[in-house]
């Protein structure tokens, strides 16, 4: 089957190509990237290759794969971020009101438009302050150390030991959660991430007891933090939002949010990044923003199209759900050689609040990671295994093998 032709406007052309045309083959679904974890640059690319838009059958949503027509659609207003309640196909299970998941969700930034996430927004940034952000530089490089020593030659599992402990530890100590809390946290948060950012929409009710047990404990810290303010993340989040007149299910629930986002994309950026330079890159692939181009962490977000429109050549209508494929347009541009600026952290209003968080936790730990294989760290074992997230994708295991350090890299 045909793909779209390279082109990008607001008005419908007796020309665009509708679903019927510009379908993807089978092969090609983004269905596959749950199937076919590690053949997910190939399927991307190819994708990207055959044309900046296609229509996917198999998950009814169109796949925008140009870094061009990815800007735009995050750019323009007329995609909206409420994927839970937009559109025949998206809408919460019938009967549901403010005590269940799916609305808390549907309160968060990451679902709101216009307006209301730039209010929201002013919100997280009281919490992803510069100065918050680089305060916590010190402690992020203790626990780097920590979580990866080099004094003590032996073997451990880098996704569980530190790619998964190194974000949501540092995520405590920026909003002031307890670190008994932590495991709880990282369940929650887990289970927010199934219900927000996979392919399907999950009705399991494990998963949605877990995220609520998240969102009931935000919601009680909420509440303490505005008896008694303090100088840490939750205080200051709460600050805000009573001074943008939020509400507390509101500001828990953006809480929730920012707790998920502060660590899910961080495990697969720093496991595939570790994975990448142990079998191919070396320490090159410990540069933070091209890593980011090369792994992007988030493969895709989810829009739907409130009114006609065309994009990529492709007529899209009101109502049609939209996978922006972050991947996608990051692969294609650096396979091209265009050297144009990654789109792992989106663009426009909805560019992620904390890359910035993000960014100083990757140089950090880069640092680390690049000192050991330095020093001679190398892979146990063969074979890959993958958490099955089409859109997160992580290592589950990375066994690795820890030399002695006889210096600090800077050193050498």
């Amino acid at each position: 089957m045909s793909s779209c032709k390279m082109a990008v406007g607001h008005s419908q052309s007796t020309s665009a190509r509708t679903k019927e045309h510009a379908a993807c083959p089978k092969d090609l679904s983004v269905y596959n990237l749950m199937l076919r974890p590690a053949a997910a640059r190939e399927l991307l690319t190819t994708l990207a290759e055959r044309g900046p838009v296609h229509w996917d059958p198999y998950v009814s949503a169109w796949l925008v794969c140009g870094a061009e027509e990815v800007s735009l659609v995050l750019a323009n207003e007329r995609f909206s971020s409420k994927r839970l309640n937009a559109g025949p196909d998206s809408r919460p299970p019938t009967g549901a009101d403010e005590s269940t998941m799916d609305a808390v969700v549907a309160r968060m930034m990451l679902l709101r438009d216009g307006s209301e996430h730039l209010r929201l927004k002013r919100v997280a940034r009281a919490v992803l302050s510069p100065q918050r952000i680089q305060a916590l530089e010190p402690s992020m490089r203790e626990l780097a150390a920590e979580l990866l020593p080099l004094d003590r030659p032996g073997d451990l599992d880098f996704v569980a030991e530190v790619a998964k402990e190194f974000p949501l530890r540092v995520l405590g100590k920026l909003l002031g959660i307890d670190e008994s809390d932590l495991d709880m946290v990282l369940a929650g948060s887990d289970a927010i991430t199934a219900i927000v950012s996979g392919l399907d929409h999950t009705v399991d009710p494990e998963i949605h007891r877990r995220a609520r047990t998240l969102y009931e404990y935000a919601l009680r810290l909420v509440r303490e933090r505005r008896e008694k303010s303090g100088e840490d993340g939750i205080s200051a989040l709460v600050r805000a939002a009573d001074e943008e007149g939020l509400d507390d299910v509101d500001t828990a629930s953006n809480l929730v949010m920012l707790i998920a986002s502060g660590h899910q994309t961080m495990p697969g950026f720093l496991s595939i990044s570790m994975h990448n330079a142990l079998t191919s890159q070396g320490t090159s692939a410990f540069e933070v923003d091209r890593a980011l181009a090369q792994v992007t962490p988030s493969r895709f977000v989810g829009r739907v199209a409130t009114a006609d429109i065309e994009v990529g050549g492709c007529r899209i209508r009101a109502g049609d759900k939209v996978l922006v494929l972050l991947a996608a347009a990051n692969w294609r541009s650096n396979s091209s050689g265009k050297g144009a600026r990654h789109l792992a952290f989106g663009y426009g209003r909805h560019r992620c609040a904390g890359a910035a968080m993000a960014e100083l936790e990757g140089s950090v730990m880069f640092e680390r990671m690049a000192e050991a294989v330095h020093a001679g760290a190398r892979l146990v074992g063969t074979g890959l295994e993958w958490n099955g997230d089409a859109n997160l994708p992580s290592l589950t295991k990375l066994p690795i093998r820890i030399a002695r350090s006889t210096a600090p890299l800077s050193d050498r």
